[in-house]
């Protein structure tokens, strides 16, 4: 199963245009790899840290624990 929080943080990174490099710096961190490690589920990230990504991707803090749903579609045979 994948880490629901690092992939919507990576969904969002993505969606607003931003590298992990400035992603990043804006977070204080000294290199990019941390952010691929958070978005990968491999690396947590403290709650203050949490607040500082709404901020800069300028999304209220629920949206990191929205699941999307995805539309399937069903054959009947």
């Amino acid at each position: 199963m994948k880490n629901n929080l690092g992939f919507r943080i990576k969904e969002l990174r993505k969606e607003k245009g931003l590298t992990q490099s400035f992603v990043a710096k804006e977070l204080g961190y000294k290199y990019s790899s941390i952010i691929s490690e958070i978005e990968s589920g491999k690396k947590s990230i403290s709650t203050e840290n949490l607040f500082k990504l709404a901020k800069i991707f300028d999304v209220d803090i629920n949206v990191f624990f929205e699941e999307k749903v995805l539309e399937t579609r069903t054959s009947v045979i």
